[in-house]
């Protein structure tokens, strides 16, 4: 198999990856995920207050 096949290969699977994360709105899904832990992890931590 000549090296430009593998190479066409690669770019026809990343542009697939690349296009079904888009349709499915993974990047954002992941983002909340990792927001919600981010905000339990702040709210449980020991806030002090001074007025």
């Amino acid at each position: 198999m000549a090296w430009y096949w593998i190479v066409l290969i690669v770019i026809a699977a990343l542009f697939l990856l690349t296009f079904l994360v888009y349709i499915t709105n993974a990047d954002m899904k992941l983002v909340s995920k990792i927001y919600d832990k981010l905000m339990a992890y702040f709210d449980k931590q020991e806030k002090e207050e001074k007025l």
